[in-house]
């Protein structure tokens, strides 16, 4: 079950726009036996020994989360040629189902799942929240050239992340709990998703754009960034394994690291000129995009537990060139292309499947495709040709 209602009013003044809004949301995963941690998973089940998510009497209805959202956004004129901006929200963003329901009720006697690695959803997680600040300014240096920064900064809680659990086991009887017949099972380990990491994005950016009637037009763009938080993903175990015999929990402290998707530095943009003819060809132009970014995050050596990834893949670079000529031709106006893509024939690094496992120059697996830790480097496609025709009637 879903909800949501929302009010907003724009109020236009002599030198100023005001947004103004709030919104409430909520949702109910809608489970009547869903949750088996009334507060959050981990802390539950380090303080209580007979907590785990295997044993139906612990387990009752899912309730309606909800949050409420303030929005605030202005802006305002400073002198003819520069405007002001500045925006605040608060954003509720529902866990998807798969983290909410994936084997919730998780059987161990020849269910869903069976085995030491059960993975589990909880319908109780908590929606992420972020609250976003930006202010910006608009600059116009010429009629058809115009200036835009901003800064940004993006503060993420309720942040999802699995969470190992070595349980106390619990002991099914020969009834079999879930299912009422068959054999016994016992359950001793189980990933759990959590909500209780956070993060934090800040960042600025500059563009310069350029329009005209000339046929020239233009846009390079450059955005510094700083990604930082205790899990990149929803697979991540930031903050370590839970052994509930024991009550504790082995690195139990969230650790604010670099996010392994992170590239501070980014830039891009296009130039695009096209011109009119006559006769059979009606219009030609050359279209020129590039993407510079700096290199992912590693780890400096495999097998690094909470890895720093302070060091990074190399930089790519992807040049990207179209020629186009639209004919007149019978009535219809096909337009003949080529596309060009990564001109210069980069490697390019777009992916690392294993970011904390990452062997550095000094190790003997460096640049080999699968190391003993999976150290798989993916690369963007070489220097690709596309002839092709589009047909407008």
């Amino acid at each position: 079950t879903e909800i949501a209602a929302y009010a907003q009013d724009q109020m236009e003044f002599n030198d100023m726009i005001l947004n103004v809004g709030l919104r409430f949301d909520g949702f109910d995963a809608g489970s009547k036996e869903g949750v088996w941690a009334p507060n959050d998973p981990i802390t539950d089940a380090a303080g209580d020994g007979a907590v785990n998510p295997f044993d139906p009497s612990k387990r009752t209805a899912t309730e309606m989360k909800t949050q409420i959202s303030p929005r605030l956004g202005a802006s305002f004129p400073v002198g003819d040629n520069m405007a002001f901006r500045y925006a605040y929200g608060s954003f509720f963003q529902r866990p998807e189902f798969y983290s909410l329901l994936n084997n919730h009720m998780a059987q161990m006697d020849g269910g869903t799942e069976s085995g030491f690695f059960i993975y589990l959803g909880n319908a109780n997680l908590d929606p992420m929240k972020n609250t976003i600040y930006e202010m910006g300014l608009q600059y116009s240096l010429a009629s058809n050239l115009k200036l835009d920064v901003s800064g940004y900064h993006r503060d993420i809680s309720n942040l999802q992340a699995s969470q190992e659990v070595y349980a106390i086991p619990f002991r099914d009887s020969t009834s079999a709990d879930w299912v009422g017949t068959g054999d016994a099972f016992e359950a001793a380990h189980y990933s759990v998703m959590v909500s209780d990491h956070f993060g934090d994005v800040r960042g600025l950016e500059t563009s310069l754009s350029m329009t005209g009637q000339s046929g020239l037009t233009g846009r390079v763009s450059y955005t510094f960034s700083i990604a930082r938080g205790t899990a990149s993903d929803k697979i991540n175990a930031g903050n370590g394994s839970l052994t509930q015999d024991g009550g504790g929990i082995a690195a139990n402290v969230l650790t604010m690291t670099t996010l392994d998707w992170h590239r501070p530095h980014i830039l891009n943009g296009f130039v695009d000129y096209h011109m009119d003819m006559s006769g059979l060809l009606q219009s030609a132009g050359v279209n020129l995009t590039f993407n510079a970014q700096s290199g992912l995050p590693v780890s400096a050596r495999s097998g690094v537990g909470g890895a720093s990834l302070k060091n990074r893949a190399p930089s790519t670079i992807d040049l990207n060139l179209k020629l186009d000529a639209r004919l007149s031709v019978a009535g219809i106006s096909p337009t003949l292309y080529l596309l060009v893509e990564n001109v210069m024939n980069n490697q390019n690094v777009v992916a690392i499947a294993d970011p904390g496992s990452f062997f550095d120059e000094a190790s003997a697996y460096h640049n080999i495709a699968a190391g003993s830790s999976n150290n798989l480097l993916a690369y963007g496609k070489p220097m690709t040709l596309n002839f092709g025709v589009q047909i407008n009637y």
